[in-house]
């Protein structure tokens, strides 16, 4: 699986602006494209797509929410999961965002799972072995988030080690703050990827990470 560069648009873009991010932009292998949902079908085959969320809940009664079924057929590969503004805004709990990692997998949809790194133990112990198995893990600093300044390689790779304690397999991507000016320490790091938010709402910066992602790479 190739290195991965995920553009987190959050609650950002109109469907025009949208629209013409997509029409400046070629897509690579190396691209994940996480828009709001509304936007999801706006991307033309060719694009790999992840949702920003899911429902932890399958297909019912349950006003409002968006299951792993609906995310499957509008053509998502992923989706992030217990990103920290989630954590923090909608008070998600770890057995939540475990319930959500259980409806991605059985519709064969791989989670991003966001980890602000403390507390690791009781985030592991809501997940199953088997739903440990099928996440890729992604550390995000929680004051780490919309800034220019990227938590240190040190901080990183220990969190990293942390994770490899529960699941020694895990792929492990990082997230917060990324921008093509920042980008170079991180790319000496054994990464499976990176998660771009406020880079990615501009075709020029977040064209400019692929690029060296992908000369490194």
């Amino acid at each position: 699986m190739s290195y991965l560069v995920v553009a987190n648009f959050k609650s950002n873009l109109t469907q025009a602006e949208v629209q013409a991010w997509i029409n400046q932009v070629k897509p690579t292998s190396n691209m994940v494209i996480a828009p709001s949902f509304p936007h999801l079908s706006l991307f033309p085959s060719g694009f790999t797509l992840a949702s920003q969320d899911v429902s932890p809940f399958p297909l019912g009664s349950y006003t409002g929410a968006v299951n792993a079924l609906q995310l499957k057929e509008l053509g998502c590969n992923y989706c992030i999961v217990g990103h920290s503004e989630r954590r923090r805004y909608f008070h998600e709990t770890a057995l939540d965002i475990a319930n959500k990692v259980k409806e991605l997998v059985d519709q064969s949809i791989i989670p991003i799972l966001c980890l602000e790194g403390h507390d690791l133990a009781p985030q592991f112990a809501a997940l199953s072995d088997n739903l440990a198995d099928q996440c890729i893990y992604c550390f995000e600093p929680g004051n780490g988030l919309g800034g220019a300044t990227t938590a240190t390689t040190q901080e990183i790779i220990s969190i990293r080690n942390a994770i490899h304690q529960f699941v020694p397999s895990a792929r492990f991507m990082y997230g917060g703050s990324v921008t093509p000016d920042n980008l170079e320490p991180l790319l000496s790091l054994d990464l499976s990827g990176l998660l771009v938010a406020t880079a990615s709402l501009a075709p020029s910066s977040y064209l400019k990470i692929i690029e060296k992602v992908t000369h490194v790479s």
